[in-house]
């Protein structure tokens, strides 16, 4: 009985660490599609990204609506794209990774700086991203669900841009009340 549960341990032992070399496997795998999908991002060039998404993909950006399937998807980019907004910078790092199944759920972080039309400067912002991959049969991966949003508070940003303006006024007010 002994030697039952040595080889009972000894075998999950190696189950768990090849699960593990799997996971970290699988983890660079996506990492590296992410990277190209920032790359392609940024460059304007999304035509080769639509082939691993699904077809009845569901995006859940922040501050919009919900964009279901793959034709509303790439309306959506286009309509962004028409806008003037550029993506000037762009970067992903994976944080978490999880396998159900046929199921990979990718969590992380974004970096992103944007130029948009009518602001002087660049708009730089952070926050992150859920994934839902799917495995297909030869080993791709295609995207299935994808939400992002931001870690900036833009109500808390106005708030405090008001306050730093009206310290500011303050302090020059107290300038010149020195002065006197």
């Amino acid at each position: 009985m002994k030697k039952f549960f040595s080889i009972l341990f000894a075998f999950l032992f190696i189950a768990s660490l090849t699960y593990a070399q799997d996971m970290d496997e699988l983890k660079k795998k996506v990492q590296v599609i992410n990277n190209m999908f920032a790359e392609k991002m940024v460059s304007g060039d999304v035509d080769e990204l639509w082939q691993h998404y699904a077809d009845d993909v569901i995006a859940m950006p922040s501050y919009e609506p919900m964009v279901k399937g793959l034709d509303a998807n790439k309306k959506s980019w286009e309509g962004m794209k028409q806008s003037g907004v550029k993506m000037t910078t762009f970067k992903t790092t994976v944080t978490d990774l999880m396998k159900y199944g046929d199921l990979v759920v990718d969590i992380g972080t974004y970096e992103i700086t944007m130029s948009i039309p009518g602001m002087d400067q660049p708009w730089n912002d952070h926050g992150k991203y859920l994934t839902l991959w799917e495995m297909q049969e030869d080993g791709s991966m295609k995207i299935k669900v994808e939400t992002w949003n931001t870690d900036v508070n833009p109500w808390m940003e106005m708030q405090e841009d008001e306050e730093y303006e009206s310290h500011e006024g303050h302090k020059e007010m107290e300038k010149e009340d020195d002065k006197d």
